[in-house]
């Protein structure tokens, strides 16, 4: 296959539990946290500990070498000692078929429901509860060994329960295609082009209905027998067309690993793009659109049973247009570090540890917060 554009779950389903041509691998995963800021407020910090479970299970049907069909399910619940305002129950079923063609045509179709909650942004706030649902389908074609053409489509809704939450309400279309052509046995460059559009559903919604291009370019390499990544670059458009306004910016997006010893490997990731904000009328003063610099580096090491990680990441968004009453733009810079070790006691059993340190500082001082987190967790797999 020539690429995987929309995330479809391949070799996560390994499938513990065999039953003919039938996969299935149930997990299980409970964790304790703890935190020193619950609303992610600047002051009048609250703390609280809660747990959290994820069951699910993962299936995957292969009768025959051309089709395969995999669904996954899981439920995510948490609940707070104190403030169950923020209590939260997820729930997402994702399906994908796989589909070979003669000729060496792949056809993947795919589709994902979401129920989940946005959380409250303070103490008394209400969570704001949705249905989101996201339809793929990825085409690939193979014109020789070294080319390759990939084409997708996809459709995402999302529906908010209560009245005065349906500002967000949207549906957005997009459409790829992408060309791979393989220079080395493990050197290929690319050439990619995204559009898409997003339509809110309410009243007067044309004002933050728009349309995006964009464009680049990029190389997926093993640098050495050690080193591996992809680097892309490009340019992209949004234009606000109600608005008669067009933002754009360069794009650009990197992973790069690198394994220092057999054991330790250091990984490198980066991108820059546009987005928009949620809850995009009641913030048109911060704008409707910033672009996002994100880089962050982790290092993992694996001793025998164990393997520990150590990270950080910095990002830097920065809206595009001037607060309608402050008359500046919104700058946020957000450095975030963590440290963890996992221990895997058995094969169907991992205990972990881990520790977070977030820090958000703006122009905008309401913005501004800072937490502490530790958590703990034990996996179960089948």
């Amino acid at each position: 296959m020539v690429m995987s554009f929309l995330g479809f779950p391949y070799e996560m389903y390994g499938g513990n539990i065999h039953l003919g041509p039938l996969r299935i691998t149930p997990y299980i995963t409970a964790s304790g946290r703890y935190t020193d800021n619950v609303f992610l407020t600047n002051s009048n910090k609250k703390s609280d500990f809660y747990y959290s479970v994820l069951p699910g299970v993962k299936l995957r049907v292969t009768p025959l070498d051309r089709y395969g069909f995999y669904l996954n399910y899981d439920a995510d619940y948490a609940r707070y000692g104190t403030y169950g305002e923020v209590n939260y129950f997820v729930q997402s079923i994702d399906a994908a078929f796989d589909l070979n063609l003669p000729r060496r045509v792949g056809v993947k179709l795919g589709d994902k429901i979401t129920s989940g909650a946005d959380l409250p942004d303070f103490e008394g706030d209400r969570k704001a509860p949705y249905i989101s649902n996201l339809f793929r389908i990825e085409a690939s074609y193979p014109f020789s060994d070294r080319l390759n053409l990939g084409l997708r489509y996809s459709h995402g809704l999302k529906d908010y329960e209560y009245h005065e939450d349906e500002i967000d309400n949207s549906d957005t279309h997009t459409i790829g295609g992408m060309f791979r052509f393989r220079v080395l046995a493990r050197t290929s460059m690319l050439l990619e082009y995204v559009y898409s559009a997003t339509y809110y559903r309410r009243e007067r919604a044309d004002v933050e209905n728009n349309y995006s291009n964009r464009i680049n370019s990029g190389i997926t390499w093993d640098i050495t027998a050690k080193t591996r990544g992809t680097v892309r670059g490009g340019y992209v458009e949004k234009d606000y067309y109600a608005l008669n306004r067009k933002d754009s910016n360069l794009f650009a997006s990197a992973n790069i690993s690198h394994e220092l010893t057999s054991r330790t490997v250091l990984s490198l990731t980066g991108m820059r793009n546009i987005f928009d904000t949620s809850n995009a009328d009641d913030n048109i003063q911060f704008s409707s659109s910033y672009i996002s610099n994100q880089v962050r580096a982790s290092l993992q090491h694996t001793y025998r049973k164990f393997i520990t990680s150590i990270g950080g990441g910095f990002i830097y968004d920065l809206y595009l247009h001037d607060d309608l009453y402050a008359g500046k733009k919104r700058k946020d810079y957000v450095w975030r570090t963590s440290v963890g070790i996992d221990y895997q006691m058995q094969r169907w059993i991992k205990l972990g540890v881990k520790y977070r340190y977030t820090n958000l500082n703006s122009n905008f001082d309401i913005e501004d917060y800072g937490e502490n987190l530790i958590a703990f967790f034990v996996g179960l797999t089948l």
